[in-house]
């Protein structure tokens, strides 16, 4: 065999290798081996609040942060949480960065088919913003406008369906500059959750956008990679235990005003448990 033929498998080998660790699946991991640990990691987002943001002094704060301190108290261990965009949630989960995600997390269809969801923890819904001076009382009412939307998130998907080809939908990496883009009018209407003005009142309280449409009710559950039933199981059981005694509707009350909703007992396509 020629020294270039040989070069030629000892490369092509070398990739199968590389391309073989790239597809092996994450290792599985139990409650037992966070607790030996003595960490729980937990990814939140980083600029949406009331959900995950940093605060004045730089720290992780907001919703998702509250609950996952909770998580971690009950586990017995320290809450380590690493602040993540939209787009990168899940593959920081997959990849090992994190053990979990309570990062805001639809739980719809195609993603239960990457991650394990646990029961709901907390709802929001998915809605079109715009000025009130814009007439929307149907999506194809916005088609000529310029609309911003948080890359790969359910807003996205549900715009970029309900819309012609060739409609302006501008995509941004992360909730903050969706948000920036529709105040200063980069964009006139944007894929929202009902948080957004939440947020745009605090810097701007006699602001002329309101909700025009609702897409559909978003439930987050906190999730995990596959297989992992052991972990799965826990978490449901706390989050059972963080609704009884009070604790989740206080942090629901503190961060979006609103009591804790009626979470639904099942969604289509999304297991609550490892099957």
């Amino acid at each position: 065999m020629s020294t270039s033929i040989k070069r030629r498998v000892a490369l092509g080998l070398l990739a199968l290798g590389v391309a073989t660790l790239t597809m092996r699946p994450a290792t599985a991991q139990t409650v037992d081996e966070i607790k030996q640990r003595g960490v729980v990691r937990i990814g939140v987002l980083s600029e949406l609040p009331p959900w995950g943001f940093l605060d004045a002094s730089g720290k992780l704060a907001g919703y998702d942060v509250d609950v996952g301190t909770l998580l971690a108290q009950k586990l017995g261990v320290r809450a380590e949480f690493s602040g993540m965009t939209v787009s990168a949630r899940i593959a920081q989960l997959m990849t090992n960065k994190v053990d979990m995600l309570l990062a805001t997390m639809g739980m719809y269809p195609e993603r239960a088919k990457a991650v394990q969801f646990t029961e709901p923890y907390a709802g929001l819904k998915i809605i079109l913003l715009a000025n009130k001076n814009q007439k929307i009382e149907k999506l194809e009412d916005a088609a000529k406008l310029r609309i911003g939307v948080t890359r790969g998130a359910a807003q996205d998907i549900a715009i970029t369906k309900g819309l012609p080809p060739g409609s302006d939908i501008r995509r941004f990496d992360d909730d903050s500059a969706v948000i920036q883009a529709l105040v200063t009018g980069q964009v006139e209407a944007a894929g929202a959750n009902t948080t957004y003005i939440i947020n745009i009142r605090k810097v701007m309280p006699n602001n002329e956008f309101e909700q025009k449409l609702v897409f559909n009710d978003q439930w987050m559950g906190v999730a995990t990679r596959p297989g992992q039933k052991d972990l799965n199981t826990w978490l449901n059981a706390a989050i059972d235990e963080l609704k009884a005694n009070g604790q989740l509707d206080a942090i629901s009350q503190k961060w979006t005003a609103q009591k804790l909703p009626d979470f639904p007992t099942s969604l289509p396509g999304v297991p609550y448990t490892v099957q």
